[in-house]
């Protein structure tokens, strides 16, 4: 469960708070969606298993999918994510990439 500590207490993510029904219909809205459609990191993390603070990680360090700011709003297209992840294939576990 991935929670947030500010002072002591603990708060849940929008993640945890979203039943697994509410996540089904976010990925199902994803895949529906046109290639050019934009998506919280909350709605990337759904479709691609990947936690909250990876997207954080990537947006600090580089290396990431590109990403465009709204206000404080995060936003990915849905062709950068595809194109970001069909890119992360590997054909074995002795590829450069694990060494």
């Amino acid at each position: 469960m991935a929670t947030i500590e500010k002072k002591g207490k603990v708060r849940l993510t929008i993640l945890d708070r979203m039943t697994s029904e509410e996540k089904a219909a976010e990925a199902i809205k994803y895949w529906a969606a046109p290639k050019d459609a934009t998506f919280t990191p909350e709605v990337l993390a759904i479709v691609y298993k990947k936690s909250l603070p990876w997207f954080q990680l990537k947006r600090c360090t580089g290396g990431g999918i590109p990403f465009s700011k709204e206000g404080r709003t995060i936003l990915y297209t849905k062709q950068d994510a595809i194109e970001y992840f069909s890119k992360q294939t590997h054909s074995s576990t002795s590829s450069a990439a694990y060494t």
